[in-house]
């Protein structure tokens, strides 16, 4: 299902990124972790810009990439983001990134509002709707796991070691980190290439995963291509990787 466009109305942010050494692969295509960052990141600053005074402790329950032409070495990003819809303890973020005017990666992010002392969902911050609801536009969202994980074999399984870089502020590995993952599982199983053209991936997130261990992480081959990350206690996420039919927008 094609993302719901970016809000033309009420409050919108935007940023300017570079693509970096640390943003690409050998070959100069911007990495899923890399984008995953660019969304962090401009969503940050947007939530510290608002004139709120809680702002909130969320963290993210799932990610949909529509990639119609992959960010190189070096392009200048342009990012656009705002809110598109919101639910009892959680908001949808849509942001854009062009290069050169043209539009080449829409993400949709559903982030929770987490309570800090139990990391259990929370109301919507006091004064939210007041700054994003103009453009949220009334639209319901629901935080959804919608992946099927296959019920036969992995093709193939890696127990691969976490450092401590891979922890963020909430000391649990970062989603950018889940996606890094991915692309390692893809590079080793020979299957990068399905990381070119157009591309949708959807990456879930069940739970967090703690640092301090190994991650396992399983790769099926089938249509779409599915990687879970995760640990003895199950499934931290799950990605699911296919061809992207639609034309950009």
């Amino acid at each position: 299902m094609p993302l719901a466009p970016l809000p033309d109305q009420g409050r919108r942010y935007d940023d300017h990124r570079r693509v970096l050494l640390s943003d690409t692969t050998p070959d100069g295509r911007l990495r899923l972790d890399a984008i995953a960052r660019f969304l962090h990141d401009i969503a940050t600053l947007d939530n510290t810009d608002a004139p709120l005074v809680d702002k909130g402790l969320w963290v993210i329950r799932s990610i949909d990439i529509e990639i119609f032409s992959w960010p190189r070495y070096l392009d200048a990003v342009d990012l656009a983001t705002a809110v598109s819809g919101t639910g009892r303890a959680w908001a949808e973020r849509r942001t854009d990134l062009l290069v050169r005017g043209e539009l080449l990666v829409s993400a949709a992010a559903v982030w929770v509002n987490t309570r800090p002392d139990t990391g259990a969902p929370a109301s919507l911050p006091d004064g939210f709707d007041e700054v994003y609801g103009e453009a949220a536009a009334g639209r319901r969202v629901r935080p959804s796991l919608v992946i099927t994980t296959p019920d036969t074999e992995p093709e193939a399984t890696w127990h691969l070691d976490l450092r401590r870089s891979d922890l963020d502020i909430v000391d649990h590995v970062n989603n950018a980190i889940h996606l890094a993952l991915v692309e390692e599982a893809l590079w080793r199983a020979g299957l990068s290439a399905a990381l070119t053209g157009p591309t949708h991936v959807r990456i879930e997130f069940p739970r967090s995963l703690p640092g301090g261990s190994a991650a396992t992480v399983s790769l099926w081959g089938t249509d779409p291509l599915t990687v879970v990350v995760g640990d003895d206690e199950g499934p931290s996420s799950v990605t699911a990787i296919e061809r992207l039919e639609q034309p950009s927008p």
